[in-house]
């Protein structure tokens, strides 16, 4: 990856990078194939267990279009990951739970995702590791500021 080449580009490439490592991991666990949807799905929810974790939470934490986390809920459904349940003070909501299947592979995907932030971090210092976060995080803020204006300006051409 060159130094000169476009942020977005440099972005794009790491994220490929990313993905394809991931694969591999999940792919070489024994028991049920997961795929990386799953497996962000899954720590997701094991991190907010306290709380009722619902699909608008999933697309919100991970970035995703309302169509590809309900695709990957319904294959999580079908091979009984997670459960689809009501809430008593709601009829409409139907909140996410992991069933006890999850659990036992929970273990796996946990040493999986140590294993690569490691692998992630390493040769940072702790204060190159802050500075990195909070350049991703003006990254994020930057394109979803820009977002918002052009939905903005859609809304008034629209009118």
């Amino acid at each position: 990856m060159k130094k000169d080449g476009a942020v977005g580009m440099q972005i794009n490439c790491v994220s490929n990078l990313i993905r394809r490592s991931i694969d591999l991991r999940i792919a070489g666990m024994p028991g049920e194939k997961l795929s990386r949807m799953d497996s962000w799905i899954i720590h997701y929810m094991l991190d907010h267990q306290q709380e009722d974790v619902f699909q608008k939470d999933v697309e919100k934490a991970l970035a995703m279009t309302r169509s590809n986390v309900s695709k990957a809920v319904d294959q999580m459904v079908s091979k009984g990951l997670i459960m689809r349940s009501p809430v008593d003070y709601d009829a409409r909501l139907k909140k996410l739970t992991l069933t006890p299947k999850v659990l036992e592979i929970h273990r796996q995907i946990e040493g999986e995702i140590a294993e690569f932030e490691k692998l992630l971090v390493e040769g940072f210092t702790t204060r190159e590791l802050e500075q990195f976060k909070d350049y991703l995080e003006r990254v994020a803020h930057n394109i979803n500021d820009n977002a918002k204006r052009q939905q903005d300006e859609r809304k008034r051409r629209d009118f």
